[in-house]
């Protein structure tokens, strides 16, 4: 959902000129090379129209900087006549000089003359006038992106200029990781051991530090044990993929809030033997669409988002305008900087509004640390810091995007110019993420690919089975697999469990968990199973599915045996019940009313069971 620029209606240099003052016009006249210098509004248009609509043209062009002719060909060429600032800073780094003059600086001094001035009026070439520019200037070439490589990214980045000590680049590839941690992380809500706020949903400390134990590899960043770090210091790093995790779960139906913790629904239980992509699919869409609360609110921080009149935008809108730019400007496979995603997303348009009121939003101080100063122009307070959040705490948390990150320590400090904020050590806990590529999966999500063929996974048999039902460990159990061998069985050593019969037939009753057992019994084994483990199985197999709950009944007590013979042998109750004794019938809960009715028809009442 590229941003668009609406283009004005046409509008001629003449018409342009006419609208201006006549001092105006005597300053723009003074840049141009003509003899007469009239003074009457109308013969200072004429003169100036005169001038650029000529061969002169070309002189004026001539005398360009470099910086100044490629602001005209761009607007001229890329942009409808319409100069951009933000976009030609993205792509130049640096405007020319004639758009960073402050008039309020003091002492003032004399402006060096710019023939930008009679080529742009209120950022914006004439349309007549940008015809006769288009052939003298040639047509910019596009950006240069660089794309990496695995072997081309670096082994650390340095915060600033003096850094001896740079800071290490880590890297994940979260394709393999979401494979273990989706199946380990539902395996926890199931177990009944996230902990959530009992009305939003979000994880506590204590479950955070819960999942990031089954996590491979840990969360992003590990836990210091500090919730109360000094604001100063930019806050806690810690959760990340532990935090987005239970809301995903969340949106995405696999797990409702039960008290104070998560616990699984029927969807979340299928969802342990469906695919895991299709699984990871779901979860992106719903959450694109639904998920909450909004992810700028990680980004603490910002504050004032929750006051009246601020009007932020719905975070669907947001995330559209992600997934564009992520397919405009992230090719599958190859590492992205996220400075130069950031960049294309400002040169192409792929902007979106964060707050309807951005007076609303401030840094420490609600009137000097205001972020309405900006005009909203500001990309990297805002889209930078919501994207960063979205990119690092979502997308690369369901194995969407791998990312390369250091800490966000010092990482990115273009907030230290705001009122309060020249101390932090970073502003938000993402701004450490330094790369990022679309992966496979993402790009099936997306909608980049139509089909998606999970890349083989070779992985060594996890335990032997001994005669007497012992699993011998050949290698640490990941945690997916330690969680279900703590459902299934009792650990003897460190290297050594017991399978639990009563365990495997307390779980059995769910025919899909029963089915999950024993597939993970008999692939995760070295060798061929011995034929105890067959007949365990097959034994809990034919105790699990021997008796069959029909649903509640009514348990009714004749006033003796013959009334009891009478209505269980009368067409008009006969199929309604069954005899459960000499004076009792049984009567399910789906034909009690059939039966009544039945008794009405004989000349019986059976009267309304009492509190």
């Amino acid at each position: 959902m590229k941003q668009r620029f609406d283009i004005p209606p046409a509008m001629t240099l003449k018409d342009t000129l006419e609208a201006l003052t006549a001092d105006a016009l005597r300053t723009r006249l003074a840049q141009l090379p003509v003899g007469r210098r009239p003074q009457r509004k109308a013969e200072l248009v004429a003169a100036i129209s005169g001038c650029l609509l000529s061969d002169a043209l070309a002189h004026i062009v001539a005398g360009l900087s470099e910086p100044e002719r490629n602001a005209v060909a761009e607007a001229v060429h890329h942009w409808d006549g319409r100069f951009r600032p933000v976009a030609f800073e993205a792509k130049y780094g640096a405007l020319p000089g004639f758009f960073t003059r402050d008039p309020y600086r003091f002492p003032r001094q004399p402006e060096p003359p710019s023939a930008l001035e009679v080529l742009l009026y209120d950022n914006r070439v004439p349309d007549d006038l940008a015809e006769r520019l288009a052939p003298l200037l040639p047509v910019p070439p596009p950006m240069d992106i660089p794309l990496l490589e695995d072997e081309q990214l670096p082994a650390a980045i340095a915060v600033d200029e003096d850094d001896d000590e740079p800071e290490p680049l880590k890297r994940r590839d979260t394709e393999p990781m979401v494979r273990q941690d989706l199946p380990a992380v539902l395996r926890l809500v199931a177990q009944g051991r996230v902990a959530v706020g009992a009305k939003t949903g979000v994880v506590s400390a204590a479950g955070a530090r819960r999942i990031a134990e089954v996590l491979h590899g840990g969360d992003w960043y590990a836990d210091d044990g500090d919730d109360d770090t000094p604001r100063w210091a930019g806050g806690p790093v810690f959760p990340i993929r532990a935090h987005a995790w239970p809301l995903l779960l969340q949106t995405g139906g696999l797990a409702k809030i039960d008290g104070s913790k998560l616990a699984l629904t029927p969807k979340g239980k299928k969802a342990l033997a469906q695919p895991v992509h299709e699984v990871v699919a779901d979860l992106y869409a719903r959450w694109q669409k639904k998920g909450a609360p909004d992810e700028l609110r990680r980004v603490d921080l910002i504050k004032g988002q929750t006051a009246k009149g601020v009007r932020l935008s719905a975070p669907v809108d947001r995330r559209l305008v992600i997934e564009d730019a992520l397919h405009a400007c992230c090719p599958v496979g190859k590492w992205l900087s996220v400075d130069d995603l950031f960049r294309q997303m400002k040169l192409e348009g792929f902007r979106f509004e964060v707050a309807g009121n951005l007076w609303k939003l401030y840094l420490f101080d609600a009137n000097y640390g205001s972020l309405g100063y900006d005009g909203g122009d500001d990309f990297e307070i805002l889209e930078a810091r919501y994207t960063l959040a979205y990119l690092f705490e979502y997308l690369a948390t369901l194995g969407l995007v791998d990312v390369a990150y250091t800490l966000p320590h010092g990482a990115r400090p273009d907030y230290h110019d705001r009122w309060g904020a020249d101390d932090l050590a970073f502003l938000s806990r993402y701004d450490g993420l330094r790369y990022l590529r679309l992966n496979p999966l993402g790009a099936y999500c997306v909608g980049l690919a139509d089909e998606y063929a999970p890349a083989p996974v070779a992985r060594a048999p996890l335990f032997r089975v001994g005669p007497d039902l012992s699993l011998d460990l050949l290698r640490p159990a990941e945690p997916a697999e330690q969680l279900q061998l703590e459902q299934i069985a009792t650990q003897v050593t460190a290297a050594r469990w017991q399978l639990d019969a009563e365990a495997l037939l307390a779980r059995g009753s769910d025919a899909d968990e029963r089915a999950r057992n024993r597939a993970f019994l008999e692939t995760a084994l070295d060798g061929t199973a011995p034929p105890e483990l067959g007949e365990l199985l097959d034994g809990i197999d034919q105790r699990a599915t021997a008796l069959t709950d029909l649903g509640p009944a009514r348990l009714i007590q004749c006033r003796d045996a013959a009334l009891a013979g009478l209505l269980a042998d009368d067409p008009a109750t006969a199929a309604h019940c069954s005899r459960a004794g000499e004076r009792l019938l049984c009567v399910p809960e789906k034909k009690l009313a059939a039966f009544r009715k039945g008794l009405a028809r004989l000349g019986f009442v059976l009267p309304e069971l009492g509190p």
